[in-house]
């Protein structure tokens, strides 16, 4: 697991407009103890920020396990397009998903989900099916740029899409796999 350093303690800032682009906050409450973890995307050391009472407490990079008193833990991994996992993980193995911050597209999406059950099943399925087009389309494409720019081997994709068609749908590649972050949904070879 991630190396921990001791926090700065810093107080915990809430989510502002626009930072649900680029920040992730998830908390719970355990033991009489409110923990909150704060992950910022634009950090490029990958630092996950752990709160206690609001003070920051613990610092962690990249796949973080945060001992609590009582033998618990807080989990927490990140994917490429977000936060894969923030899990209270118990003693006896039970596990408890961190809740998203007021503010957090995570947030957003779990309040769709509650709210519009049907739309969110259906963007659920929009976006999966985004996501293998453009995988099915694209990775030919790309092993046909590194066979030109490394020379190590040779190889012709059967696809081969103008710009025009080439660039919305690495856009919708993008926001797709960025939508099924935020339901902290993960598939290795989908993400």
């Amino acid at each position: 697991m991630a190396k921990e350093t001791p926090g700065d303690g810093s107080m915990l800032t809430p989510l502002r407009k626009g930072q649900a682009l680029y920040r992730s906050m998830f908390g719970i409450e355990h033991d009489g103890v409110r923990y909150d973890v704060d992950v910022n995307f634009f950090d490029w050391d990958e630092k996950v920020l752990l709160y206690r009472n609001g003070i920051q407490d613990r610092v962690q990079r990249g796949k973080s396990r945060f001992e609590l008193p009582d033998g618990s833990q807080i989990e927490v991994a990140l994917s490429t397009y977000g936060v894969r996992r923030a899990h209270l993980v118990l003693p006896d193995g039970s596990e408890q998903q961190l809740e998203p911050a007021p503010g957090s597209g995570e947030r957003w999406r779990s309040d769709l989900e509650r709210d519009h059950p049907g739309l969110s099943r259906a963007l659920g399925l929009f976006s999966w099916a985004i996501v293998v087009v453009a995988l099915i389309l694209q990775l030919p494409q790309l092993a046909e740029v590194g066979a030109d720019l490394t020379g190590w081997y040779e190889f012709t994709s059967p696809v081969n899409l103008p710009a025009w068609m080439n660039t919305p749908l690495t856009v919708a590649g993008v926001l797709a796999g960025s939508e099924r972050a935020l339901r902290l949904r993960y598939h290795w070879l989908l993400d």
